[in-house]
């Protein structure tokens, strides 16, 4: 059976994985190397390091002009890689070794990791191999989201609980997770975009090597102090800082390390747009793609979002419209904006007791 996605014909098989449901992360991703490419304006040198189908390499090189490398552990994804780069005309490498093998041995201007599961055993070693450009998904989304905190604490050696907020503390995982990796290589990093969608975690990271950009980086991985019962929120790089008992006069939950930092770099997303035209989908693909990056884009750069349902749960009331909200936030002057990961989250600067008395003043209008 082939398959068409973007400019790239993918034969598939039985003994080797494809997620047809990845397809719209995939057009994301081409949209990130386009943007990659205009910016370092010579050769991307890639690594699809758990290739699979090779699909998502051989659309970097179709699409936005990558020279890919594949690898893959199993030997018939081996096979099917080569007659999938045959089929689109395509002369590249293939290796059939362990990733973290080939990521010490060699280097490259750019690493892709979309493994099936968890991704914590690979970016070490990917880290010392890219030069410059990282991209990691993960599916593991219990693990980074606080729902299992012991596997959270074995992959990502981070303790957390599930909160309302669970997507976004999913990506701060990750990121934090990167982030402790790239600077034993004396390297800083820099999100250029990241997103939460259905089952998966998706993130592209700039590298930087430099000792004092490495050590500078920590002022933005931290730790989120979080009150289950009134939903207050307090978060402090790694400096110190401890907070125990919530104002409300309950406990504190401490959930961390995570990074606390940009979870985008809008001009960055903002090139992804502009990119969307050029496309080989459908125009009703194409609208798609622009809604969801506009809506990274809108984000506001405050950490830990809030959800309607959660805040009326507190308060014994009914969820007012998310607009609504952020409507009435911004009359006050504060910051607010939706986010990409949830038609009932929002993002603000306002204290959860100043977004509880405008839920309860909403609500008494009617």
């Amino acid at each position: 059976m082939i398959v068409e996605e973007g400019k790239a014909k993918i034969k598939l098989s039985r003994d080797v994985f494809y997620n047809p449901r990845m397809t719209f992360c995939r057009h994301l991703d081409v949209l990130a190397y386009k943007v990659i490419f205009d910016v370092e304006d010579r050769e991307v040198r890639s690594l699809d390091a758990l290739a699979a189908t090779g699909v998502r390499g051989i659309r970097a090189r179709l699409e936005a002009g990558f020279l890919p490398t594949f690898n893959d552990r199993n030997p018939k994804a081996v096979e099917l890689i080569r007659e999938n780069l045959k089929l689109n005309g395509i002369d590249a490498e293939v290796f059939n070794r362990d990733a973290v093998a080939l990521m010490r041995e060699n280097r490259y201007t750019h690493i892709d990791l979309d493994p099936f599961g968890s991704p914590a055993e690979f970016i070490d070693t990917a880290c010392l191999s890219a030069l410059k450009y990282l991209s990691v998904t993960a599916t593991d989304t219990a693990a980074l989201c606080g729902s299992a905190p012991l596997a959270g604490l074995r992959k990502y050696a981070i303790y957390a609980e599930k909160t309302e907020f669970y997507p976004e503390l999913g990506l701060r995982t990750l990121i934090g997770k990167i982030v402790r990796e790239a600077t034993k290589y004396d390297k800083a990093i820099d999100v250029l975009v990241s997103w939460a969608k259905e089952h998966y975690y998706r993130v592209h990271i700039k590298l930087r090597r430099s000792v004092a950009l490495a050590g500078k980086i920590y002022e933005n991985v931290g730790y989120l102090f979080y009150c289950f019962n009134c939903g207050n929120r307090v978060w402090a790089p790694m400096d110190g800082s401890s907070f125990e008992r919530c104002r409300c006069g309950g406990r504190f939950k401490m959930i961390g390390p995570l990074w606390l930092g940009k979870l985008h770099d809008k001009e960055f997303v903002r090139s992804m747009i502009n990119k969307v035209g050029e496309m080989s989908v459908g125009d009703d693909t194409k609208d798609k793609l622009k809604k969801f990056l506009q809506s990274i884009h809108d984000e506001i750069d405050v950490p830990f979002a809030y959800t309607t349902h959660h805040i009326a749960r507190m308060l014994k009331t009914s969820p007012p419209q998310v607009a609504r909200i952020i409507e009435e936030l911004r009359r006050m002057g504060y910051k607010a904006s939706k986010v990409h990961y949830s038609g009932f989250g929002f993002k603000t600067d306002a204290s959860v007791d100043e977004i509880k008395k405008i839920v309860l003043a909403l609500n008494a209008q009617y």
